[in-house]
């Protein structure tokens, strides 16, 4: 029976499997240390994009044999845990923060930059390769925008908020357009809020019937992107993940998206179908 009433920071029934299983019982381990320690969450957070240089200084190397890109997907892991480890020492210690979460998010894309770039530059006529690379980091973008989206609002829901939690003042510079890209493709207020908002009760039928559908979004995230990169790069051809960022991931997240806005108008239609006596108790 699994717990659809958490409130967990990463929910168990919509958290990725390799998170569940590796990534965050790892940066667990780390945790009571870095506590003792003293570390500041944002030093984590730069020293997750070092291993992302070191793994890209590693892929520079992919095409002299499998070890090189082996080292470059442990160091990758290695990042993941450090990007997991930030977060659950910010909330420990007391220090979370807009500004932290910006340079989290800031030094994820850039750990990608730091690995993909090496690789662009050992191919063949690498300016049109780096020109399909900059077109898939588009991509990436908006597919993670997204994707973090969808589950900050399934997370919000489950909190039993039905209304989008504004954001603090940002101002210019990076945080604001990292707060824009966000506020117009993440957490945003749809229909199912103003149904669950009149009719709470219903909360554990959404939560029961979407859970399954935001899980599986976890094709899009950060830990899968970079087995892709991994297997590409065995394969003899890095292009192969330029290709599936801006195409197989798209169709993808465009059918996931279609699934989930159906299956939130079946919950939504269902509410209103109730008899008027059940909706109020009566």
């Amino acid at each position: 029976m699994i717990d659809l009433t958490t409130t967990a920071a990463r929910p168990p029934v919509i958290e990725d499997p390799t998170n569940l299983w590796i990534v965050h019982p790892l940066s667990e381990r780390l945790l009571p240390a870095a506590l003792r320690a003293g570390i500041h969450p944002n030093a984590v957070s730069f020293a997750g994009m070092g291993l992302g240089m070191l793994s890209g200084y590693c892929y520079w190397h992919w095409q002299q044999g499998p070890l090189w890109i082996l080292a470059g997907f442990v160091l990758m892991i290695g990042w993941h845990i450090m990007d997991g480890l930030d977060g659950k020492l910010a909330r420990a210690s007391g220090k979370t923060s807009p500004l932290g979460r910006v340079i989290d998010g800031v030094c994820d894309y850039l750990a990608f930059f730091f690995v993909l770039v090496p690789i662009v530059l050992t191919l063949p006529n690498w300016p049109a390769v780096l020109a399909l690379a900059t077109v898939s980091g588009v991509f990436h973008a908006v597919q993670s925008a997204w994707y973090e989206g969808e589950r900050e609002a399934w997370k919000r829901r489950a909190r039993g908020i039905f209304t989008t939690e504004a954001r603090p003042p940002s101002g210019a510079g990076i945080e604001g357009i990292y707060n824009l890209v966000e506020s117009r493709l993440g957490n945003a207020a749809r229909p199912i809020d103003g149904a669950l908002a009149a009719d709470p009760r219903r909360l554990p039928a959404y939560l029961a019937a979407t859970a399954p559908l935001v899980r599986r979004l976890s094709v899009l995230s950060a830990n899968n992107r970079t087995i892709v990169i991994a297997l590409a790069c065995f394969a003899g051809n890095p292009r192969l993940y330029w290709y599936w960022e801006i195409i197989g991931l798209t169709v993808i997240a465009a059918v996931m998206a279609w699934n989930l806005r159906r299956r939130e108008a079946e919950v939504a239609g269902a509410m209103t179908r109730q008899p008027e006596s059940a909706r109020v108790g009566g």
